[in-house]
């Protein structure tokens, strides 16, 4: 048996999916890097000589090796009908994918070293210098789909990726060839239209803006649907993840608004912050409930925006005003005009001040 063969043996003993490429440059992304660079600030590198350069990183690279794991997860259809409950990503409910794939890797690491004396390695999971989706296409895991996501054979587009630069010279796998044909179901059904027969627009994705840092515009934040942390619409319709959904545990997806927004910082370090969504922290989820809250379109959800309002930090309550807006009830703008009485922040009291005078 071959040492590829001894990696992919190990891959599969832990259902996982493998791939392997030589570490050369990734020449073909240099175009399109320069062009979205800077829009990928917080969530990438941006030294593009690393994105596109393996040997960057790891002067000794010669081959990479890639790891894929499945979601795992499918939604459960909710139990408790309330228009307070927010939702999460079904790759956003389990143990953090970030961790668990670390742990494959160390693994691989030391089964690798008792194989071959010598033997180095650098692995990273959502954290390394290169394009995840690129290099995984590369070693033969998939192709790109038109929900702009990697295609893999076992677990399509329901996949995580990580990577391990490695000083082996190791055999590459054959690209996988494929595509979506006709269907354009992804396209059809994205809440945004971040998803076009174009281009992907990353800062229309309600994955992408539930990451975000900053205070969002009213008529964004009323996109957003009731989404806590990522999205799923293009990948729950999708034709070919139905045979991975259906060997997928089901998992409840909700969580309460009110949960959230009261949440400690012991509760959150004990439950959230274990899942893919903790790493964005519990302030940015609880602006992402107070924006549910605002689409929810019922009068329940206003004594917890009552709250936001009072609290002190000013992105709570910057977002607390836009989801009352967009609430559009009497009650919720009596309490603005309220609000504008106390508020400190001049930015947000001139907000404050624009809105009552429009609704009068």
């Amino acid at each position: 048996m071959t040492l590829e063969q001894e990696i992919k043996q190990f891959a599969e003993n832990r259902n996982l999916e493998v791939g392997i490429t030589t570490a050369e440059p990734f020449l073909e992304l240099q175009q399109t890097l320069l062009q979205n660079n800077s829009k990928l600030k917080g969530f990438a590198e941006q030294d593009i000589s690393k994105r596109i350069y393996p040997c960057k990183t790891m002067p000794k690279a010669k081959s990479i090796i890639v790891l894929t794991m499945g979601y795992g997860v499918r939604k459960k259809l909710q139990q408790c009908d309330t228009a307070l409950m927010g939702e999460f990503s079904i790759a956003a409910v389990e143990r953090d994918y970030h961790i668990v794939l670390k742990e494959h890797f160390e693994a691989l690491e030391q089964f690798l070293k008792q194989k071959v004396k010598g033997f180095e390695c650098a692995y990273f999971v959502d954290t390394g210098p290169l394009v995840d989706r690129a290099v995984a296409v590369r070693a033969g895991l998939g192709y790109i789909g038109r929900n702009n996501c990697v295609h893999t054979t076992k677990f399509g587009s329901l996949a995580f990726f990580g990577y391990m630069m490695t000083n082996l010279s190791l055999k590459q796998n054959k690209q996988i060839t494929g595509d979506c044909g006709s269907c354009k179901r992804c396209i059809t059904f994205c809440p945004t239209g971040a998803l076009s027969q174009k281009q992907f627009d990353m800062k229309k994705c309600i994955s992408y803006l539930t990451q975000t840092k900053t205070v969002l515009p009213a008529y964004i934040m009323k996109t957003m649907s009731k989404q806590l942390y990522g999205c799923d619409v293009c990948q729950i319709v999708c034709p070919k993840n139905q045979k991975a959904l259906q060997c997928f545990e089901q998992k409840q997806t909700s969580f309460s608004l009110e949960e959230m927004l009261h949440c400690s910082n012991k509760a959150f370090s004990q439950s959230i912050s274990k899942t893919a969504a903790g790493w964005r922290g519990k302030k940015i989820l609880q602006r992402n409930a107070i924006i549910a809250l605002g689409n929810s379109d019922t009068i329940e959800a206003l004594p917890l925006l009552e709250e936001a309002l009072k609290d002190e930090r000013d992105l709570i309550r910057h977002t607390a005003i836009r989801a009352i807006y967009n609430l559009n009830i009497p009650e919720g703008f009596l309490l603005l005009k309220q609000a504008e009485k106390v508020e400190k922040s001049e930015e947000i009291k001139k907000e404050l001040q624009i809105i009552i005078k429009c609704d009068k």
